[in-house]
């Protein structure tokens, strides 16, 4: 449910935005919720009409692509086009100043295009630098190149938009609005930052799936077609330690077998290919919020944050794709793999606003995972929070930024497993222009 509205007294006898703002924020997190809901409603009409147009699996269509049997799909569109060369994205050294990118998708009245540039200092001071840029509306994360030179984010309207720093750290818009035959969820980089994975939470009629896009010198994207058929494509993480590989949570994945909806795929593959299906709940009512992989790569944990169902999620052992126990918890909004690998960080959001430790116990085959108490948190209790960013190397490994209302909250994992709130919080002023929407970190 949304956060209650009534006004509250704020700073200095004033009255306090911060009610609506927390509703505005509840609705924003429900979009990739309404569109799963309204692709379901698209299929049911779609169901209704006469789609002569439409080619038989494994016959070519009108532009000559065929749909495979294990959801990878060929034609003359994919391979066709020049390929552009390759440009190497090697990392940044390990202490840098990293970029941090926000959205402020709000007007006192109506939506807003802003992006504000931050800064996190070596030593883990975050700060504004005065660069702000336009793209459209967004509220997902935002996910960058291998070398932070180039972002991405999924926004309202479907579209991507993409950024990009020159050397002196100045940002540039690359593409305010990229289109295709695609409509945006969540995207994932591959880890030589030559790929973007579009994820589109469509069902398959619609045109849902995986989508594959290439990724230029200059950021520019390609279009390169849908790789993985069957729609309905919540969260994908890559595997740690084989980033080739990776977890893909969604109803269907090319012939995946009736009742499944997590998926491993070998992305070395062209187009990728499924090897291993499951289920993860009892039912098929779930829109996945996140999933997060252990570092062993033992176990993938979702969270179900949709509204049949919801508050909720469930560990799978991925060699086997058995799926454990279901842990109830309110409103589970993501979940983030601790760089050491025995904790997980939790952001209960939506009105149930927390943050809580998840400790992950390897041995333990049939209860890995144990939900823990809230996280004591400074300079005010958690706000909606949401797009949580890891730092996994360096002297900040561990640090986590997370996006709130009109904040970003700074906490770190500790090699035992426990997570403090470091009292970092960088506050925005009262004011719709100021929520907070997309969060994006270099790496």
């Amino acid at each position: 449910m949304p956060p209650p509205v009534a006004s509250v007294d704020g700073p200095s006898g004033r009255i306090d935005a911060r009610p609506r703002q927390a509703q505005e924020r509840w609705m924003l997190r429900q979009r990739p919720l309404f569109a799963a809901l309204s692709s379901s409603v698209l299929a049911a009409l779609g169901a209704c009409s006469d789609d002569s147009g439409a080619a038989p699996p494994g016959a070519p269509d009108d532009a000559g692509i065929t749909s495979r049997a294990d959801g990878g799909v060929e034609g003359p569109d994919l391979d066709a086009a020049p390929k552009p060369t390759a440009c190497p994205r090697a990392p940044k050294p390990d202490d840098h100043a990293r970029k941090v990118v926000v959205s402020h998708p709000f007007l006192e009245s109506g939506k807003a295009k802003t992006f504000e540039v931050l800064e996190l200092s070596a030593e883990g001071v975050l700060s504004k630098t005065g660069q702000t840029f336009e793209m459209r509306p967004a509220y997902s994360d935002i996910v960058f190149t291998p070398d932070g030179k180039v972002g991405f984010v999924a926004q309202d309207d479907s579209t991507i938009g993409v950024f990009s720093f020159d050397d002196a750290g100045k940002v540039k818009v690359v593409h305010e609005a990229f289109t295709g035959k695609f409509s945006s969820g969540k995207l994932v980089v591959s880890k030589d930052g030559q790929t973007l994975w579009v994820l589109d939470p469509n069902v398959e009629k619609n045109g849902g799936g995986v989508h594959r896009m290439r990724i230029g010198c200059d950021g520019s994207l390609t279009e390169e077609g849908l790789v993985i058929t069957g729609g309905t494509a919540h969260a994908m993480e890559l595997l740690p330690g084989d980033p080739e590989r990776a977890v893909l949570v969604g109803y269907k994945a090319g012939d995946s077998p009736a009742g499944s909806y997590i998926h491993r795929l070998d992305l070395a593959q062209s187009p990728p290919k499924r090897l291993a299906s499951g289920a993860v709940f009892d039912d098929e009512e779930a829109i996945a919020s996140s999933v997060a992989i252990t570092n062993d790569g033992k176990f993938a944990l979702v969270t179900d944050n949709g509204f049949q169902k919801g508050s909720r999620m469930a560990p799978v052992a991925l060699s086997d794709m058995s799926k454990r126990a279901t842990i109830a918890t309110p409103n589970p909004g993501a979940v983030v793999m601790s760089p050491w690998g025995n904790a997980m960080l939790l952001l209960n959001s939506d009105g149930e606003d927390a943050l809580r430790v998840v400790k992950y116990d390897a041995a333990n085959d049939a209860t890995p995972f144990t939900v823990g108490a809230e996280i004591v948190t400074k300079g005010g209790k958690t706000e909606i929070p949401s797009n949580p960013k890891l730092i996994d190397r360096g002297k900040l490994k561990g640090r986590v930024l997370v996006a709130e209302v009109l904040a970003v909250r700074q906490l770190a994992f500790a090699d035992d497993g426990t997570i403090t709130d470091l009292g970092l919080k960088l506050d925005f002023p009262d004011g719709s222009t100021n929520i907070v929407g997309s969060l994006g970190i270099e790496p």
